[in-house]
């Protein structure tokens, strides 16, 4: 709370100045003059002082913003006395019976009492929300100063002294009362005095000289009117004080139940003995109030616990996934800050399951959620004591393996990391049949330092700590998920560039959107005439700021950010509008373009290419859709749908990279596709490895034989063209004819070549434009 500029914080001297000589008058009037008139010039006195007081209080109130909620329950519980001070007096006057004016009295006292409470509560417990008055600290202020009452009457009872609902109850009522607010008033504000604020001290030291007080008064069988008075006076001449004090900023607490809670058990636990002695007594009075006091403590204990359950249920629900019942990332970064601030060695592994968005979109949300639970039941398996695995969010998860001092970090993240692999890449059983969705894994390890002094020693280095090591994993998961090796662990020098990456996917989405992304093409001619007959489009991206990008730069990126979907879209549109331009100017070339893995499992692809071949007027003949082996060998059942669509709309089919992959020659027939491209890596040897030219001869004969064709991707020299059309194969592609190159000059590179038909006439006439590699 900041303080007020000394100006504003200047309290009205004539109020501070009326209240204290009011107090004085209170306190000499009964000596000086005895009597009828002594008492009533106490008893205006005492008045004149509670006015003062409230409107110190008032002008406190309205300049300490953050206290106001506090003075107005103190300005309240003055008035609260004041007005039973005044009835007492009304009833007097008016000769009503004694009874009358103990119970407006004890009201008022009870009702003071129980506002100074909830002032002093509101004092370091602020109400953000305007809730108003909680009936747990009204219920169990109450039910205090009850029980303390009556055990004050059982207690004066033993020494001989009948108390009962006599004149001197109201003043058990006030000490009682007294005692509960210094309780609650030391235990909420420890430690004012050595910030400054002398308040808390200056109100409690009051309040025990006004019990002190009382209970002399009691004793001595004084006259309540005017001694009561006397020994009140100091509490509201306390209040003035304060109010004229300077506000003080004090650490403000979390409204909770734990006061509430420890109030009601002591109420309960003092009202037992006191019902005990009061039936041992023949008390019954006394034995009534204090069980029905006990009784509605206990009734608000009992809901004060179902809160604490609820509490303790949400804190729990908040910390745990509810799909898989593993520690979510809250629970985890928690945990891990812990291990840190220890100087434990740790490993943390972050796990991302390679194909599950597959099987999510192919079998529904109930195999997703399936697949999940699995994924989490087999990572648990591989832990060791000690070690947690938790649920970052989506198909990714983590682990948490703290290490002991010496034990070998790198060793524990390589055995975790392959054991992760391994776990996760046994076939799940989904329904009516299995699927393989594999997993790549980022270890990163930390190691505490040899100097203590530079260690996370305290919670920010270990919040900072914790988030740079998720970082870490997640970088070298993102590798392993590039490279498709299963499990990287972590490298400062490749791996530390986590916010370039991030804003290279921020660039990315902006350039989807701008339309920055160009098509290069490689040009594909006949491997017997050398006739141009299609075109291979690879993707570009124009970066306004870093040059033109290759597909390696961003692909991946856009794999693992979800925008592999819209940059599909978008080649596929670039591709389509560059037939519809290169038909208007008389070329009829065919293009082959690449889908991603997901692409086979979008039952909507097929209309949605037919709808843009339609828009623009392209035959579906002249584009063929590459797919690589291993995407589409993965799962033919799931794929073959999509690709039946597709050629049914009267597109091409293409298995790219073939022979990279690890299926049999046998697999083919099962395929229903039009074409087959062998990888670069069988055409490089082709020329000294005689086993690669069988296994070309051979793959090039089958796919003759189930009616595809056979693309030779890679071809850099002559040599390997003719060794290639030996065998049979029927169109190349490489270097040896052109670089990917943009669409104007593959347009001019293709009318040059058009009319030529033998291989001859090409070999050795690149266009000098066409850089090489």
């Amino acid at each position: 709370m900041p303080r007020d500029t000394p100006r504003s914080d200047r309290a009205p001297r004539p109020a501070l100045c009326a209240a204290a000589a009011s107090a004085l008058v209170v306190v000499v009037a009964p000596f000086l003059l005895p009597g009828t008139t002594g008492t009533a010039t106490s008893a205006v006195a005492y008045l004149a002082l509670l006015a003062s007081a409230g409107l110190l209080i008032r002008w406190r109130g309205r300049r300490a913003a953050e206290e106001q909620r506090t003075w107005r329950l103190l300005g309240a519980s003055l008035w609260a006395i004041t007005a039973s001070v005044l009835a007492v007096a009304v009833a007097v006057r008016a000769g009503l019976p004694a009874a009358t004016t103990t119970a407006v009295l004890c009201a008022g006292v009870l009702v003071m009492m129980t506002l100074t409470y909830l002032a002093v509560i509101r004092w370091t417990r602020p109400d953000p929300e305007g809730r108003g008055i909680d009936p747990d600290h009204l219920v169990g202020t109450v039910c205090a100063i009850v029980v303390l009452t009556t055990a004050a009457q059982a207690l004066t009872h033993l020494a001989g002294l009948a108390v009962g609902f006599g004149p001197a109850l109201p003043g058990l009522v006030s000490i009682s009362g007294n005692l509960v607010v210094v309780g609650v008033l030391t235990a909420t504000t420890r430690g004012a005095l050595r910030r400054g604020d002398p308040r808390p001290a200056v109100l409690s030291a009051a309040l025990l000289l006004v019990a002190a007080g009382t209970a002399a008064v009691l004793a001595s069988q004084l006259p309540l009117i005017p001694w009561a008075l006397l020994v009140r006076a100091p509490w509201p001449l306390a209040l003035a004080v304060c109010a004229a004090l300077p506000a003080v900023p004090h650490p403000r607490e979390r409204q909770d139940v734990v006061i509430s809670s420890t109030t009601g058990y002591a109420v309960v636990a003092g009202a037992l003995p006191v019902v005990t002695l009061a039936l041992v007594e023949r008390m019954t009075g006394v034995a009534v109030v204090a069980s029905l006091a006990a009784l509605a403590a206990s009734g608000r204990l009992l809901l004060d616990v179902r809160e604490l359950r609820a509490l303790v249920a949400n804190r729990r629900s908040s910390l745990v996934d509810e799909l898989t019942g593993l520690p979510n990332r809250r629970a985890v970064t928690a945990l891990l800050a812990r291990v840190l601030v220890q100087r434990q060695p740790v490993v943390v592994a972050v796990i991302d399951l390679d194909r599950f968005k597959d099987v999510n979109d192919a079998l529904g949300h109930a195999a997703g959620d399936e697949l999940l639970r699995c994924a989490a039941d087999r990572l648990r398996e591989v832990l060791l004591p000690g070690e947690v695995v938790a649920r970052l969010g989506g198909d990714e998860f983590v682990v948490v393996a703290p290490c002991e001092p010496g034990s070998g970090a790198a060793l524990r993240a390589a055995t975790l990391g392959t054991s992760v692999v391994t776990a996760l890449g046994e076939p799940v059983e989904l329904g009516a049949g299995s699927v393989l969705v594999g997993a790549s894994t980022g270890t990163a390890s930390w190691l505490p330092p040899l100097s203590p002094a530079a260690g996370a020693e305290d919670d920010d280095d270990a919040v900072a700590l914790t988030s740079w090591l998720l970082r870490a994993a997640d970088a070298a998961m993102y590798d392993a998920k590039r490279s498709g090796s299963g499990w990287v662990a972590h490298d400062p020098a490749r791996h530390d560039d986590a916010a370039g990456q991030l804003a290279l996917v921020a660039d990315l989405r902006v350039a989807l959107a701008q339309r920055q992304l160009v098509l290069h093409h490689q040009p594909q001619v006949d491997a017997t005439t050398g006739r141009p007959v299609g075109v291979e489009a690879l993707v570009r991206w124009e970066h306004p700021a870093r040059g033109l990008l290759g597909p390696a730069r961003f692909l991946d990126l856009a794999e693992a950010h979800g925008l592999m979907g819209p940059l599909t879209e978008e080649v596929l549109r670039l591709g389509v509008e560059q037939l519809a331009a290169w038909r208007t100017g008389g070329l009829t070339p065919r293009m082959s373009l690449n889908l991603p893995a997901s692409a086979l499992h979008d039952v909507e692809l097929p209309h949605r290419v037919s709808v843009l071949l339609l828009q623009h007027g392209v035959p579906a003949s002249s584009v063929v859709l590459e797919v690589t082996e291993s995407v589409l060998l993965r799962d033919v059942e799931r794929s073959k749908d999509v690709v039946q669509a597709l050629r049914g709309a009267g597109v091409r089919v293409s298995i790219d990279d073939f022979g990279t992959g690890q299926s049999s020659l046998s697999r083919l027939r099962d395929l229903a596709v039009d074409e087959l491209k062998l990888d670069a890596s069988f055409t490089a040897g082709l020329l000294a490895d005689d086993r690669a030219r069988t296994i070309v001869g051979s793959t090039v004969a089958l796919a003759h034989a189930l009616g595809l064709s056979v693309v030779a991707e890679g071809v850099e020299d002559a040599e390997t063209l003719a060794c290639l059309a030996a065998l049979g194969c029927d169109e190349v592609q490489g270097y040896l004819y052109a670089a990917p190159m943009p669409a104007e000059r593959c347009a001019a590179w293709w009318t040059a070549r058009a009319g030529a038909h033998a291989p001859a006439s090409i070999l050795g006439a690149q266009d000098p434009q066409v850089p090489a590699r």
